[in-house]
């Protein structure tokens, strides 16, 4: 289920990216506040959901499109090394946060937090 349109997007949040797969993206954002919501959103439905939390999720959203699509200015990958003429590449060995691992940015996931609905128990 999509909770944006691409004009929203656009328009509304004044989104950069103009790619054609816009609409790729914007479904792939939607399915992965899905998925981090445990399905809370369709089981209570989105017009039954609080204005704030209603805002809250398309902001999420338009975050996520900006994330996947990189166009924000940060690194896809964090590297620890890198040389341009041995070609050596290294990831950066960490402990992955929570948002790096579901992959939907760190302000979308503190954002989808403050709504209540990415909670295991309501």
């Amino acid at each position: 289920m999509s909770y944006i349109t691409e004009g929203y997007y656009r328009r509304t949040y004044k989104g950069r990216y103009c790619g054609e797969d816009l609409r790729k993206l914007l479904d792939r954002a939607c399915d992965l506040v899905d998925i981090l919501t445990h399905g809370r959103i369709n089981a209570l439905g989105f017009g039954n959901l609080t204005k704030y939390q209603q805002g809250i999720i398309k902001k999420a959203i338009c975050l996520m499109i900006d994330s996947f699509a990189n166009v924000d200015g940060t690194p896809a990958v964090n590297l620890a090394g890198y040389s341009a003429y041995g070609m050596k590449v290294q990831n950066q060995v960490r402990k992955e946060k929570p948002w790096e691992v579901a992959g939907c940015g760190f302000w979308a996931w503190q954002m989808l937090m403050s709504t209540g609905l990415m909670r295991s128990v309501v």
